[in-house]
């Protein structure tokens, strides 16, 4: 198995694992940092499919102010 694939295998897990733990937690706190995992997880992602301005606007607009809205709402 190369490095690439791995480091994919990884964020495909970490996506997965995180966005299940955004429904199933109770505590509002905690699932709103496990949110921020995945988004940045899928930012990964999108580099991976060589889409840098996607991965930034994620990281930006979704991680960066939508995240924050949640968590002083």
């Amino acid at each position: 198995m190369q490095l690439k694939q791995l480091v994919f295998y990884i964020f495909a897990l970490l996506t997965v694992g995180s966005a299940v733990m955004v429904v199933t937690v109770k505590n509002l706190v905690h699932a709103a940092f496990a949110l921020m995992v995945t988004l940045f997880s899928i930012a990964g992602l999108y580099v991976f499919l060589q889409a840098d301005f996607l991965a930034a606007t994620q990281v930006i607009i979704y991680v960066g102010g939508i995240l924050v809205l949640i968590l002083f709402g």
